[in-house]
């Protein structure tokens, strides 16, 4: 049989019982190795549990000598994937210095900065040395900042030059169609065509060469996307 936490089997947690569990013991550090466990659940089957990932990390809180950097990176991680959620500036409130300073959660720090601006082609270089401790326990990563990266573009932009688009999504041409395709926007003369709605007719931006967007573009972009059924 399953050991008890206070009634609540050990069995591996749902989205159910995850919910139950934290309805009765929130604040029980007993529940952590579950909740723990929840997150490689989470990243193994891609699904996501921001209020159970967000308890953990509160747990974590009030025993910051059982806190575990691996886990929380991997939290840090899902929570990126679904920008722009606030999840990951959540989760970053609720860390110790310690956390913030070990080395997994201080590299997502710098992609998720590098992401905010909108430095979207500077992201992948930081990446890449991530995949064999954390981002290939997390599948699907590249492609919610992918998702992200052409939701920023689909507020802002009505036309951007290929070559643009490709080193933001850090993708090769037949990958790039895929991705295009799926968004019903069209590839012209090595321009991208971005599907006219009410945020980008307003102001169109064109791309500047670094790639950078203004902090005001940034703010609209957000709550724009954020907005978004």
């Amino acid at each position: 049989p399953h050991r008890q936490v206070r009634g609540f089997s050990m069995a591996p947690l749902t989205a159910g019982s995850a919910a139950a569990l934290l309805t009765k013991s929130r604040y029980d550090p007993a529940i952590a190795s579950q909740l723990e466990e929840y997150v490689h659940t989470q990243c193994k089957n891609q699904t996501y549990d921001v209020d159970a990932n967000l308890a953990l990390l509160k747990l974590y809180q009030f025993t910051p000598e059982k806190a575990n950097a691996s886990v929380v990176a991997r939290v840090l991680a899902l929570s990126l994937m679904r920008l722009p959620a606030p999840d990951y500036l959540q989760g970053t409130y609720l860390l110790s210095e310690a956390l913030h300073e070990s080395p997994l959660v201080a590299a997502l720090a710098d992609v998720a900065a590098l992401l905010e601006t909108g430095a979207f082609q500077k992201v992948w270089p930081l990446i890449t040395p991530l995949k064999p401790e954390l981002l290939q326990h997390v599948p699907g990563f590249d492609d919610g900042l992918r998702r992200f990266i052409l939701d920023v573009m689909a507020v802002t932009y009505q036309a951007i030059p290929e070559s643009h688009v490709r080193e933001s999504l850090h993708v090769d041409a037949a990958q790039l169609k895929s991705l295009l395709d799926a968004r019903g926007w069209k590839l012209e003369d090595g321009i991208v065509k971005v599907t006219l709605n009410a945020d980008n007719t307003a102001k169109p931006k064109r791309p500047d060469e670094s790639g950078f967007l203004r902090h005001d573009q940034m703010s609209k972009i957000l709550a724009s996307v954020g907005t978004a059924p």
